[in-house]
C-alpha cells in the first residue's frame, strides 16, 4: 500500500522540473490539421517564430537580449512581470536569452537577486541549447518582492506579489506550542543537480533528525482512500494536483501506516523526522509513523 503513491510523487517531482515543453515542429502540427501531402508541406515556409536558429556561445555574444519566461502572470506599466502568489508558494520562472537578431546564447549565466522575503531556487546555472535558463521563487510572507535577472546591460523584472492565507480567506494552520513551522523548514537551501533535488539545512532542522515533532499544514491526497496511509502535508492549500504548495521545502512526504481520514481543513500530526539531504521524490522531508494530534 506504501509504494503506491510513489509514482503519484514521482510525477510531481517531474512537473517540477518540466518548466517548458519541446516545442512542436512547424511541419508536424501542420500535418495534424492540413490536407496537405508532405512534400507540400515542407514546401510552405514556416513563420518566423519557428525559424530554427543557430545558438551562439556566451564568449560569442557580444550583445544579449533577456526575455521572460512564467506560468501565469501579466505586465505592468513599468514593464515588470507580475506574478500573484500564496505565501509560501513556488512560482516557476525562467529567463530566454539571445543575440539582438536572436540567436539562443548557450552557456550565459545571468545574475538573479531576490529584493524582499521571497528565495530564490536555482534549477540550472546557465542557459541551454535554447538559451533558457529556468528557476523558482518561493514566496515569503505578505508582501511586493522584486526579481531581477540581469547580464551586463541587460536586465529584466519580475515582481511576486505575496497575499497572506488570512487574506483570501483560506483556513491558516494553527501554531502548534513545541512545533516545528514552516518558516523554519523553509529555510533549506535547495538546487537541482542529476535530476535530483540537493538540500542544505540550517543547523536547527538538521539536529531534529530521527526525532519526533509536530507539524500543522494541509492534507494532500495521494490516494482515492478516505484514510491515507501516505499524503503529502502541505503550507498552503492544495489547488493543483500537479503542483507541491511551498515547493521542495514547503511540504512534507507524511507516511502514516494506521491512516488518517481525509480532511481540507488544516491538521495537526505528529511523526519521527527525517530531513533528506539528497530527494529524487520533489520534497526533501519525510515524517515517519505519523499519527493525528487530537
Amino acid at each position: 500500500m506504501l509504494n503506491k503513491p510513489k509514482t503519484v510523487v514521482w510525477c510531481l517531482v517531474i512537473c517540477s522540473l518540466g518548466w517548458l515543453s519541446p516545442a512542436v515542429p512547424y511541419a508536424a502540427a501542420q500535418a495534424a490539421t492540413s490536407a496537405l501531402t508532405p512534400a507540400e508541406l515542407a514546401a510552405e515556409a514556416a513563420p518566423d517564430a519557428l525559424t530554427p536558429l543557430d545558438p551562439v556561445t556566451a564568449a560569442e555574444a557580444d550583445e544579449v537580449v533577456l526575455d521572460a519566461i512564467f506560468e501565469n502572470g501579466y505586465q505592468d506599466e513599468q514593464g515588470r512581470y507580475v506574478i500573484d502568489l500564496l505565501e509560501r508558494d513556488k512560482a516557476y520562472l525562467g529567463v530566454r536569452i539571445t543575440t539582438p537578431d536572436g540567436n539562443p546564447v548557450v552557456g550565459a549565466v545571468p545574475d538573479i537577486t531576490v529584493d524582499g522575503g521571497s528565495s530564490l531556487l536555482l534549477s540550472e546555472l546557465a542557459s541551454g541549447e535554447d538559451g533558457v535558463m529556468n528557476f523558482g521563487v518561493v514566496s515569503g510572507g505578505m508582501g511586493f518582492d522584486l526579481v531581477t535577472a540581469r547580464i551586463g546591460e541587460a536586465k529584466i523584472e519580475f515582481a511576486v506579489n505575496v497575499i497572506s492565507l488570512r487574506a483570501t480567506g483560506f483556513p491558516v494552520p494553527e501554531k502548534v506550542e513545541g512545533g516545528l513551522g514552516w518558516d523554519e523548514l523553509m529555510q533549506a537551501q535547495l538546487e537541482y543537480k542529476d535530476m535530483k533535488l540537493v538540500a542544505t539545512f540550517p543547523p536547527d532542522i538538521k539536529k531534529l533528525a530521527g526525532q519526533r515533532v509536530k507539524l500543522s499544514g494541509f492534507m494532500m491526497p495521494l490516494d482515492p482512500d478516505l484514510k491515507q496511509r501516505r499524503f503529502l502535508l502541505t503550507s498552503n492549500p492544495p489547488s493543483c494536483f500537479f503542483h507541491v504548495p511551498g515547493g521542495p521545502a514547503g511540504s512534507v512526504d507524511v507516511m502514516a501506516a494506521e491512516g488518517i481520514e481525509v480532511s481540507w481543513n488544516p491538521i495537526v500530526i505528529e511523526g519521527r523526522f527525517e530531513p533528506q539531504e539528497t530527494s529524487d521524490i520533489g520534497v526533501v522531508y519525510q515524517l515517519f509513523d505519523a499519527k493525528l494530534v487530537k
